[in-house]
Formats: C-alpha cells, sequence, structure tokens
C-alpha cells in the first residue's frame, strides 16, 4: 500500500508542472487560498470531503464540478476530479501545502523543518542553515521540540529526512541487530 505522503507528493508535482508551463502559479495559489477559505467556513464541505468510500468515482466527481468549479481555475479542477476518482479528496490541505513549498522553492525560498531534543541555541541554527542551505536560497528553519528524540535533531526539508538524533541512531542499531548482515549508517538518514 503506498503511503499518503507519496499521492500528496505526486499531486503537488504533477499541479506544479502545469503551473510551471502555463505560467499559472498565482492562480493555482488563490485557487487552493479559496478552497481552503471554504473548508474553514463550511464543516460540511470538511466532511464532505472526509467521506471515504460513499459514492461511486463517477458522483465523487461530478460533485467535485458542482462544489468547485465556479471557484477554482481549470487546471486546479482537473485535479480535484483526480482526487475525487482515486477518493483522496481529504489530500486536499496537504496537496495545498506541499504545493506552497514547491513554489516557494522555485523562488529560492526554502523552509527546514527541524524537531530537536531540547531548544537549541543560536549557533547550532546558525550551523544548521549553514549545512542545508542551498546556493542562491534563503533558507528559514521552523523549531519544534520533540523530547522522544533523547537527543540531537532531524531535519526534513521537501521530501527528505536527516536524523541525527539519539533515537534514531538507537532505531537503526535495534535494526542492524535484527537483520544481520546490514550496515549501520551515522549519517543523515532519507
Amino acid at each position: 500500500m503506498i503511503d499518503e505522503a507519496a499521492y500528496v507528493r505526486a499531486y503537488s508535482r504533477a499541479l506544479f508542472g502545469v503551473a510551471r508551463v502555463t505560467a499559472a502559479f498565482p492562480l493555482i495559489e488563490r485557487d487552493f487560498s479559496a478552497i481552503l477559505d471554504e473548508l474553514v467556513k463550511s464543516p460540511e464541505l470538511r466532511r464532505w470531503i472526509a467521506r471515504r468510500g460513499l459514492s461511486t468515482p463517477v458522483r465523487r466527481t461530478q460533485e467535485v464540478r458542482r462544489r468547485f468549479g465556479a471557484l477554482v481555475t481549470p487546471a486546479t479542477l482537473r485535479l480535484l476530479e483526480r482526487m475525487a476518482t482515486w477518493n483522496q479528496l481529504h489530500l486536499i490541505p496537504s496537496v495545498a501545502k506541499r504545493f506552497n513549498e514547491l513554489v516557494r522553492a522555485a523562488n529560492g525560498e526554502r523552509t527546514a523543518r527541524v524537531s530537536s531534543a531540547q531548544t537549541p541555541d543560536a549557533e547550532t541554527l546558525n550551523q544548521i542553515k549553514t549545512r542545508f542551505a542551498l546556493p542562491n536560497t534563503t533558507l528559514d528553519l521552523d523549531v519544534r521540540l520533540d523530547p522522544q528524540l533523547l537527543a540531537g535533531f532531524t531535519v526534513r526539508m521537501d521530501d527528505h529526512v536527516f536524523d541525527l538524533s539519539l533515537a534514531g541512531r538507537l532505531a537503526r542499531l535495534r535494526r542492524a541487530l535484527t537483520r544481520p548482515g546490514r550496515a549501520i549508517s551515522s549519517s543523515a538518514h532519507a
């Protein structure tokens, strides 16, 4: 079974590709903003996109056209119809967020999500920025505390996770001991 995050990445990348070819970034960003606004305003709409398996793909697609057809551009509507066909409308907020991240990255702006066992000092944050920044980009850090890491931190950027935590090292050691013959990697883990 494919992880839902893989679908989110695929949908957002497909829409990003369409936006790049048609130069429609502002329109598609506006579409998602309007959709998310509607979801905030309407509990019934939130319940509807959260339903799974209650109707046929054809009925879900027709309902998407009815609910969103006048609200969004044709490119966004085609994506929503595809998501309805596969009964994945509940992924709309995640796809919107990921699409926005792709647009920011294309504009030279990136965000690294740093989870740390304890509050990192300024020097550590500067080292993370220096290590993970790409040329000609700005890197924002979204820092969160996660005591379950025990020590160290993880950095999530785009589709990559760099696990430099004690909990991650212990998990890799546990896997290596339960499956002999596999090397233990103490470096970044994607």
